[in-house]
C-alpha cells in the first residue's frame, strides 16, 4: 500500500501538469487570431508560409495577364487603378485617386468553391469570360495578417 501512494502521487502531478499543458495550448491559440475563423482555413494557413513570389499585375487583358498557379503564395504589384482596363465592370465602385488594381489569371480544373486569400482588406473580383462571379461569403480576422482576409467563390 505505501508503494501505490508515491504511484498515486506521480500520476496526480502527471496529469494536473498534462491538464495545465492543454490549458496553455489552449490560451495560446485562443491568443493567436489566425486561430478564430470559422472555416477550416488550414490550407490558407500553409500557404501563407511560403515564400511569396513577386508578380507585376497585368494592366489590359491579354498576353501580359500573369497566369497564377493554385495553392502558392504571390506578392502581386498592383499598378494605379485609372490605368487598368477591367475586363468587366467592377463589382464594387472604383475609387478615387490613389487606388491600386490590376489582372491576373488562374485556371481551375473541376468547378466547385475556391478560397482566395489575402494579407490585406482589397476588394476582389472572379472574372470568368467577361462575367464577374459573384462571391459566396468572406472571412477577415482582425489581427490575423496572413491572411487577413479570404473570399470563397463558385
Amino acid at each position: 500500500m505505501l508503494q501505490s501512494t508515491p504511484f498515486k502521487a506521480c500520476a496526480a502531478l502527471a496529469v494536473a501538469m498534462t491538464m495545465l499543458a492543454f490549458t496553455s495550448i489552449a490560451q495560446a491559440a485562443d491568443a493567436d487570431p489566425c486561430t478564430r475563423f470559422t472555416w477550416d482555413v488550414t490550407r490558407e494557413l500553409a500557404v501563407m508560409k511560403q515564400t511569396p513570389e513577386a508578380v507585376t499585375v497585368g494592366v489590359k487583358a491579354g498576353a501580359d495577364v500573369p497566369k497564377l498557379t493554385l495553392d502558392k503564395l504571390y506578392e502581386l504589384k498592383l499598378s494605379s487603378q485609372s490605368a487598368v482596363s477591367f475586363v468587366a465592370k467592377p463589382a464594387k465602385p472604383t475609387l478615387p485617386d490613389g487606388a491600386q488594381g490590376g489582372l491576373a489569371q488562374f485556371r481551375v480544373s473541376t468547378p466547385g468553391k475556391y478560397r482566395i486569400a489575402m494579407t490585406s482588406g482589397h476588394w476582389i473580383d472572379v472574372v470568368d469570360g467577361a462575367q464577374i462571379i459573384k462571391s459566396l461569403d468572406f472571412q477577415g480576422m482582425r489581427g490575423c495578417e496572413r491572411p487577413r482576409k479570404i473570399v470563397e467563390f463558385q
